[in-house]
């Protein structure tokens, strides 16, 4: 039902989102929490997209109550990104509630060795630093998260941040 939904999100948004929350139910109704992150975060964005921030931001909230009380922290990292990028979508001239989330998000990553999801953090925190004309906090968000990863198009993000960190290099003196 959730993934049913989702699809149709694309020609029908809200009946997309009506079948995205009631797969979501459904699976909360069974106890079947397992990706229960990685569902919120889905509905979470497309709560937004639907123009309502402010239950997204609550989806996520609770996801995280949800992985905190279960143990089960697979996605808190992404949790905490996604809810950064939302709160920030919904706020830009009042970034500080964003950043606190994006930094969350590579602490956690960090504490459980994701270093995917720390690149994946760190760089929506180095564009959030770009974009209020902090360079050098970008830099030095960004660079140690991308050590070691070498480009590939199955993760576009490392391109994205190569591209990002010689960008900074090349207009400063780092």
């Amino acid at each position: 039902m959730f993934f049913d939904g989702w699809a149709r999100v694309e020609s029908d948004l809200l009946a997309g989102l009506d079948g995205m929350r009631g797969g979501v139910d459904s699976l909360r109704a069974q106890d079947i929490l397992i990706f229960d992150g990685l569902v919120k975060i889905a509905l979470a964005k497309t709560e937004a997209e639907a123009g309502d921030p402010g239950r997204a931001v609550a989806i996520l909230d609770e996801a995280l109550a949800t992985a905190d009380r279960l143990g089960h922290r697979t996605f808190e990292a992404e949790l905490h990104r996604a809810r950064g990028e939302i709160l920030l979508s919904c706020e830009p001239a009042n970034p500080a509630p964003a950043e606190d989330a994006f930094v969350t998000a590579i602490a956690v990553a960090k504490r459980q060795g994701a270093r995917s999801f720390e690149l994946r953090a760190a760089l929506v925190l180095a564009k959030l630093y770009q974009s209020i004309a902090r360079p050098a906090d970008a830099h030095t968000v960004l660079a140690p998260a991308l050590k070691g990863f070498a480009p590939t198009c199955e993760f576009p993000e490392i391109k994205e941040a190569l591209k990002m960190i010689a960008a900074i290099e090349a207009g400063s003196h780092l």
